[in-house]
């Protein structure tokens, strides 16, 4: 259901822009926000996917929606976009932010491309990525894969440290998993006081 859904949020944006339902600016208006706007993108398609990731993680919505997606917890790039309907429609209404603030079809566009292409880089798992025979780096991949395994953990992407902000980061250490699981039993001992 991804791609019918995203091809609609991208007709539906389209259409709005063609025929002025919505702010459109150029880059001859003002190459400045053209840019800014095409650099903040990536930052807000993470505070987006953050704000939905944790509300589907709601236990009825998660019941209902986002388990599908869970059904694998071994992730991989093509698991990425294994959705239920509702989480597209949920995940790939980031590019909503258009037809609000003053933007172009190239944004638009950009916006729905990164949405698309996002979840296969986030769901290969690899805590490292080897370049050669001393080169490698980090990759977020791990703490994605974390999320896959224990659920209540990593919601976010990693290019902004809303988990650490919000204090839902694992990082795969045993002291990340006591505090997981000290926050998991917290949550449940409030609820059942109510």
């Amino acid at each position: 259901s991804g791609l019918p859904i995203w091809t609609a949020y991208e007709a539906v944006s389209l259409w709005l822009f063609a025929n002025g339902y919505i702010a459109m600016v150029t880059w001859e208006q003002n190459p400045v926000w053209f840019v800014v706007l095409m650099l903040l993108i990536p930052l807000y398609r993470e505070v987006h996917f953050y704000c939905v990731h944790r509300m589907i993680h709601w236990p009825p919505l998660y019941r209902w929606v986002h388990k599908l997606h869970h059904n694998n917890i071994n992730p991989a790039p093509f698991s990425g976009l294994s959705m239920h309907p509702v989480e597209h429609l949920f995940y790939f209404s980031a590019v909503v932010l258009h037809w609000i603030v003053p933007s172009h079809p190239v944004h638009a566009i950009y916006n729905l491309v990164h949405l698309g292409l996002a979840p296969a880089g986030g769901h290969t798992g690899y805590e490292r990525i080897v370049l050669g025979e001393d080169k490698s780096y980090d990759s977020h991949c791990y703490a994605h894969y974390l999320h896959h395994k224990h659920f209540e953990c990593n919601y976010a992407d990693g290019t902004l440290p809303l988990d650490k902000w919000f204090g839902s980061f694992h990082d795969g250490t045993a002291a990340a998993e006591e505090a997981m699981n000290k926050r998991f039993l917290d949550r449940h001992a409030r609820k059942s006081k109510v």
